[in-house]
């Protein structure tokens, strides 16, 4: 089972960072997946922001 860790910057029309979103998935899905849900709930949470490309991945420690 991976574990990832997902961040990214949001930001507004005019380019300006509004926000900023780090959240661990994890589970049998594949990274692709993964990234795809993390991207749906970036837009669920903010709707009137966009991500500022690329995302941040990277394996997320677990003890």
């Amino acid at each position: 089972m991976v574990t990832l860790l997902f961040k990214a910057q949001l930001v507004d029309g005019q380019g300006i960072v509004s926000a900023e979103v780090a959240r661990i998935l994890f589970g049998v899905d594949s990274v692709d997946q993964k990234e795809a849900l993390f991207r749906e709930l970036c837009q669920q949470k903010y709707p009137h922001l966009r991500i500022a490309e690329p995302i941040l991945i990277t394996p997320a420690k677990s003890d």
